[in-house]
This record gives structure tokens, C-alpha cells and sequence, in this order.
């Protein structure tokens, strides 16, 4: 059967905050130049904001130029945002279970201070993006899964959608849907970290010859609904470094969504090197340190999830643009590390994309030649200012062996004009281990079932082995199954000497395929529609 073919003009691959600021900052400019331009985004979710979570201290000088009136709304999503400033900014070192200290404000540099920003969740927020989208003109579509890039004579000219409907053994069942092919002049992949249709672009045009490999952190997340007389308050962001695991780049973060709701988040270098650490179970162990522990005595767990961010910075960024197709956002790498933040870049780096699209349609040419506007205006810009500051961030962090060294080796790493290399994350992996005991809180399944995630059950599944030999090598050799620990979703489970995949469990965070010792996971992207629903992360 041949695949049905829908074109448009411009695509955006990716209900996220880059392709979204993007979309909104392109249909504005067709709008007032009287075009009629065709602009689409499509989601994999199956509602705008159900694959979106982040730990969201948000720079809202970036959407006062997208949407200058925004403050002036009446949206909810805009009374909540406005309300919800940091006024109360704080840095804490953990030393160990039981003692603690504040570092003192005046000797944080000023990057990773807070005051003045926004405490948002960012599913709320990309709804609200999504609408004003929408009433200018921008088409909308969730549920429709992209699995491969097309290219013609060397450009990108559209995606594959997936199909539909097919049982475990790639059967089509009595609801089979086809896919279909979406063809358009200009394609925007904004699909986040680890996006693999990026990730082809990229592969397929030779778009990080020379740089460094792309390296992640994996932040999880809970929300916790606090009783009303709380110890946490409103208005407020804590970040700490050092315990539970200080040999780990990365860190926690507790920030108030409300006077009775706070965001408790660790955030962990994918370059670990313990075969047995369990990031969900790093974050109960987190929660159980004394200072931590008081501020949420008498929380509960109404949501849960996990995402990698793109951690590798200046070094790692591709070419963002080629012949009919520009790459934004954390998909593209514009994380900035140092900032411990990347919605500011990706909004930005989609609305700069959309200048450029804007410029190519008046010119009626998509070539990389055309295209190449985009990497002039991100040169230009806040992204690539903020992330030259940054160059060698991350890896002296990764040279210096835990975060006690690192931190203040970070104020130096300016001074280093040379590239400093990084190695891909499965790489980092040895035979030492952890050893933790599951303190008091959460299991995983117990979270698992509080981030909504679903897949159907008679579908092929989405995450295979390519050579399960590789398995009893790695066991061989760590002394454990490492996925069976590194996954957030508890989907690997170890029996009788195998490895047994619960497809089901996926948070659609794909640290297995960029923590895999042997990089034989191979993650794919499931039926539309499926996956995580979170709500508020």
C-alpha cells in the first residue's frame, strides 16, 4: 500500500518549547506580511504536555520578546506564573546523612543565582504555548509518532509517521492505521534530548565532524503535595550539591509550584561510574537526609517522572541547519550547563529558527546556503554567548572526580581556550559499586504508576536487545545487569539469567540507549500517543 502524502510548507517536529516559540514566532510573521504559509507542529503525546518535564526555573526575558504582552493575559497559566517569583534563592552543601551547610549568597557566582525568575511547570507551560500557537493560525497535531527523516538528492524534505495497529509480531490487527508521509519545504526538529531524528540529520550530513560527543544528565523528578502548614513555603528554590553521591556531577533541586506543592528533583551525570546506581532510588536516598527530610515531613508523591538533558555544551553542538531542515533546542544541545537551565535557549533558538524560515520563504529557497541564517543568528545570540562562557563547564567537572573539586575548578574553566574532550556516557561505567540499601519512600513501580505512563500491551515493543549475548558479557564484567539499576522505569528486570524488557514501565527518557556499556538497546519510538502523561512536571 502506498503511504498517504500530506504537504505542508514548515513542519516542527516536537511539541516542546523550541519548536512551539518557534511556530508562534513564524506565524506572527507571516501573519503580518499577508502570507498563507502552512505551519504544523506534531506530537508524539497524546496531549500537548505529556512528554514535557523539567525542573523549571524559568528566564522570562526570552518570552517578553516572543509574546510582549504576555503579563497583561488573563490566562490562568499566567496568573500562576507571575505569581510564582523566586524570593527566596538557596544554595546548600550536604556533607553527609545528617549535617548540611548554606553556601553564602555572596559567593555564588551570579549565573546560578534566581531571584526575579519564574517557578513554572513546563507541561502547563507549552499548553499555554500551544494555544497562543493555535489562534494565530499554527496547526496542532498529537499523536503522531515521526520515525524516520526523508531526504531527496541530499535534503531533508519531511518525516515518516509510524504505524498503527500492528500486534507483537508486526501483524496489522483489525485497527491498523498505515503511516503516512508529511512533506514540506523546510523541517524543524525540536524533539528534545536524545532525539533521533536530530540525531540522523546530524549523522546523515557529517554535522558534528569535529566536535565532542553529545553527553547527558539524568534529572528525576517527584511532586510532592505538602499539608498547609508546611516547612518549604512558597517563592522558593533550593539547589545542594555533595551528598548523595558527590562522585556524580549534578545535584538537587527543591522548588515551591505553590504554597502547599514543592518539586524535588536529582539531577545526575549519565558518565557515573557505578554499575549499580539507581537514580530513583539516589532520589530517596536525597529525600531521606535530615535537612531534606524536614522540609517535606508530611508530603506525599502525586507525580513522578524522568528525562535526559543535553549536558555536553559548546563542544558538542552540530551544524544546526542543513538543506531543508533546522535543529533546535536540547535537540540540537543549546542546555546551558553552567545555568543549570535549557528553556530559555530552546525558546529562543526556535524563535531564531523562525526568523530564518521567514527569510528563506521570502526568497523561495531552502538550501543549507539559505538556511545557514539560523547559525549566523544563534552566533549572534544570548545561546551561544551563554554557552562560549561555558566551554569546558561539564568536563572539568568530569576531570576533577567529584563535586567538592569540581565546583571551584568551574570558576576557572573560562581561562582554558583549548577544547577539552569527553568520552560518550556508557563509557564511564566500571565495576564498582554503590551498595545502597532502598531507604523509606517511594519504590520505583510505586512511581511508575504516578507518571501515567501506558503502552498497548499487544503492540511490537518499542525497546530490544540486538544481541542479548552481549548481556552475560556485561554481567561478566560489572557483576550485575547495569540496566536493571539505571533505569528509572524499572523496564529491565533480570530472571533466570536473562534480561526480561517490561516495555510498558518506559518513561521515554532513553537512558538506556545512551548508558548501555555494550550499546546494543536499541529504543524506537513506540505508537503515537503512548508513553508518560505528566500534567504539572
Amino acid at each position: 500500500m502506498t503511504p498517504l502524502v500530506n504537504k505542508i510548507d514548515v513542519l516542527f517536529v516536537g511539541a516542546g518549547p523550541a519548536s512551539l516559540s518557534g511556530a508562534i514566532e513564524l506565524q506572527r510573521r507571516l501573519n503580518e506580511a499577508g502570507r498563507d504559509e502552512s505551519v504544523a507542529v506534531i506530537e508524539k503525546s497524546d496531549k500537548v504536555g505529556h512528554h514535557i518535564l523539567s525542573g523549571l526555573v524559568f528566564e522570562p526575558d526570552v518570552l517578553d520578546e516572543l509574546i510582549t504582552d504576555w503579563r497583561e493575559r488573563k490566562h490562568p497559566f499566567v496568573k500562576r506564573a507571575l505569581a510564582n517569583d523566586v524570593q527566596r534563592d538557596e544554595v546548600r552543601l550536604l556533607l553527609t546523612q545528617s549535617t548540611s551547610m548554606p553556601v553564602p549568597h555572596a559567593v555564588i557566582p551570579p549565573y546560578l543565582r534566581h531571584e526575579g525568575n519564574l517557578i513554572l511547570s513546563g507541561s502547563e507551560m507549552v499548553r499555554w504555548l500551544a494555544e497562543e500557537a493555535t489562534a494565530l493560525g499554527v496547526k496542532i497535531y498529537t499523536g503522531f509518532a515521526a520515525t524516520a527523516v526523508l531526504y531527496e538528492n541530499g535534503s531533508v524534505t519531511g518525516v515518516m509517521l509510524g504505524e498503527k495497529g500492528l500486534s507483537r509480531d508486526g501483524q496489522k490487527q483489525v485497527n491498523y492505521v498505515p503511516g503516512e508521509i508529511i512533506e514540506a519545504k523546510v523541517t524543524i526538529f525540536g524533539e528534545g534530548s536524545l532525539g533521533q531524528l536530530a540525531e540522523d540529520v546530524v549523522a546523515t550530513h557529517g554535522l558534528r565532524e569535529n566536535g565532542n560527543p553529545q553527553i547527558q544528565s539524568l534529572g528525576v523528578k517527584e511532586v510532592i503535595k505538602l499539608p498547609e502548614d508546611n516547612n518549604f513555603g512558597a517563592n522558593r528554590v533550593i539547589h545542594t550539591f555533595g551528598y548523595p553521591v558527590s562522585s556524580v556531577f549534578g545535584g538537587g533541586t527543591l522548588y515551591s509550584m505553590d504554597e502547599n506543592t514543592v518539586a524535588v528533583a536529582l539531577v545526575l551525570g549519565l558518565d557515573w561510574k557505578q554499575a549499580d546506581l539507581d537514580p530513583q532510588r539516589e532520589l530517596q536516598v536525597f529525600k531521606s537526609h535530615k535537612y531534606i527530610s524536614e522540609l517535606l515531613e508530611g508530603g506525599e508523591v502525586i507525580a513522578y517522572g524522568a528525562k535526559t538533558l543535553p549536558e555536553g555544551g559548546y563542544w558538542s553542538l552540530p551544524t544546526p541547519y542543513t538543506a531543508g531542515a533546522l535543529i533546535a533546542g536540547d535537540a540540537a544541545g543549546f542546555t546551558d550547563v553552567r545555568k543549570l537551565k535549557g528553556w530559555h535557549n530552546a525558546m529562543r533558538s526556535g524563535m531564531l529558527a523562525g526568523r530564518a524560515v521567514m527569510e528563506a520563504i521570502e526568497r523561495d529557497d531552502f538550501s543549507a546556503a539559505t538556511l545557514a541564517r539560523y547559525g549566523e543568528f544563534l552566533e549572534q545570540s544570548p545561546v551561544m554567548g551563554d554557552l562560549r562562557k561555558g566551554k569546558n563547564y561539564r568536563q572539568v567537572f568530569g576531570k576533577a572526580g567529584n563535586v567538592f573539586v569540581g565546583a571551584p575548578l568551574s570558576l576557572l574553566q573560562g581561562a582554558v581556550g583549548r577544547k577539552m574532550k569527553t568520552q560518550p556516557d556508557h563509557q564511564g561505567l566500571t565495576h564498582s559499586r554503590l551498595k545502597r540499601e532502598q531507604p523509606t519512600g517511594q519504590d520505583r513501580l510505586t512511581d511508575v504508576a504516578l507518571s501515567g505512563t501506558i503502552h498497548r500491551e499487544e503492540e511490537p515493543p518499542h525497546i530490544t536487545i540486538a544481541d542479548p549475548a552481549q548481556c552475560a558479557v556485561c554481567l561478566q564484567r560489572f557483576g550485575t545487569y547495569p540496566c536493571l539499576h539505571f533505569c528509572p522505569g524499572q523496564v529491565y528486570e533480570g530472571h533466570n539469567g536473562s534480561i526480561v524488557i517490561n516495555p510498558s514501565n518506559c518513561l521515554h527518557c532513553q537512558t538506556c540507549r545512551a548508558k548501555c556499556p555494550f550499546q546494543v538497546v536499541r529504543w524506537r519510538v513506540p505508537e503515537g500517543g503512548e508513553g508518560p502523561k505528566y500534567r504539572v512536571m
